[in-house]
């Protein structure tokens, strides 16, 4: 079993590559999904993979004081945990525009997203984390379902501090998965968070032919 609070220090190099092509296939999945979606190339840089306490995911990947959309939602099946997918307003506004291709009223910078917009933003991260869940399924070969997503959008520490609240009493350890949709020195447009019990990331590694 990975220990709760050992951060990457309980992983060797083996298995952090490994987690490391996990997060790769799915989130490069998830990616092509977004560009089917979008009509727009969708181009992503290597992910990078902690492991550490939950604690100190807030400091790792909160981004600060920006206003941030989220989407956060339950993982069920042989690997459960929770899952965030944490982007910039500003990023999240732009791709929301192309899925309703015009339909929602133009907006101020700084603007609150309308009630269509964040259907919108609900429906990319039904299609965005299926994606990704999928394709972690499949490679690993075990049954992860989502669950409903759920759709905020606040100061990026605000959000991040408030999903990991939830999941702060039943998990001690993160698996941070952190994807930049982007290139070259393109700020990345959205970061993958994958919050499974530290039982969960044993199991993921097992069936990896990777298991302590």
């Amino acid at each position: 079993m990975i220990p709760a609070t050992g951060g990457t220090a309980s992983l060797g190099e083996r298995q952090l590559d490994a987690l490391r092509e996990v997060g790769n296939i799915g989130a490069g999945t998830a990616a092509t999904a977004l560009a089917q979606m979008t009509g727009a190339s969708v181009p992503m840089q290597v992910p990078r993979v902690s492991v550490l306490p939950v604690e100190l995911i807030a400091d790792e990947a909160g981004g600060g004081d920006a206003l941030a959309a989220a989407i956060f939602l339950g993982v069920h099946g042989d690997a459960p945990g929770h899952m965030l997918f944490l982007m910039r307003a500003d990023a999240a506004r732009e791709i929301v525009g192309a899925l309703l291709c015009g339909m929602a009223e133009p907006a101020e910078h700084g603007a609150a997203f309308g009630e269509m917009e964040l259907s919108a933003l609900q429906e990319l991260g039904n299609i965005l984390t299926g994606s990704y869940l999928g394709a972690m399924a499949q490679l690993t070969g075990l049954r992860l379902e989502p669950s409903p997503p759920v759709v905020g959008v606040d100061l990026a520490d605000a959000l991040v501090g408030s999903a990991l609240a939830e999941v702060a009493a039943v998990s001690e350890t993160a698996l941070l998965i952190e994807t930049a949709f982007g290139g070259g020195g393109v700020a990345p447009v959205g970061q993958f968070l994958y919050i499974p019990t530290p039982e969960a990331l044993a199991t993921v590694l097992d069936r990896l032919g990777l298991g302590g």
